[in-house]
């Protein structure tokens, strides 16, 4: 299912609402509904310097979505370690023509993901996966055929022995995003 950008409402998160972290990053904190799953741990910090960022003036990309799952014992059989958390996160470009189906963000994602196994190849207590959302860029043009895209969704899944070593791969995990966020922008 598609989605709006910028979106009003959710109907799965009461009160969820968009918010324009690059107008407004100090509501990043107040504004996430998820992020006391992980408030006071290592993990929130990194969260918010990765959101802060990537809506920042330095940055060429934007955030539109974040979510954080219950920390919760590993069934995934993807990695022995016991506990696993996930995460997403929507990324797209800051120049919202550059994702539609005439810009170049699916390109860019190929690059990205190509990027995030280059930056730290032998991690393995946490991963990334990705898809395509599509989105309609309403501030293109609500009518327009060219307002049609798509957003990069991340999923980061994170696995350890404790929570501590979860959220210490969770930190890893966004750091290893930023890096490879910004080898794609130089």
């Amino acid at each position: 299912m598609g989605r709006h950008h910028p979106w009003t409402v959710t109907l799965v998160t009461e009160g969820g609402r968009y918010v324009d972290f690059k107008a407004s990053p100090e509501l990043i904190r107040e504004t996430l509904e998820d992020l006391p799953r992980v408030a006071g741990t290592v993990a929130e910090s990194a969260i918010i310097d990765f959101l802060t960022w990537a809506n920042g003036p330095s940055s060429i990309f934007e955030t539109n979505d974040f979510g954080v799952r219950p920390l919760k014992s590993n069934e995934s059989g993807v990695n022995p370690k016991p506990l696993e958390q996930q995460c997403r996160v929507g990324v797209l470009f800051r120049d919202l023509a550059r994702n539609t189906g005439s810009g170049d963000l699916i390109p860019t994602a190929g690059q990205l993901e190509a990027a995030i196994k280059r930056t730290d190849p032998d991690f393995d207590q946490a991963c990334w996966g990705w898809c395509l959302w599509p989105h309609l860029f309403t501030a293109l043009g609500p009518e327009s055929p060219d307002s049609e895209g798509h957003v990069i969704q991340y999923n980061l899944w994170a696995w350890g022995d404790d929570p501590d070593e979860v959220h210490s791969n969770i930190v890893r995990g966004f750091t290893n995003l930023r890096a490879a966020l910004q080898q794609v922008d130089a």
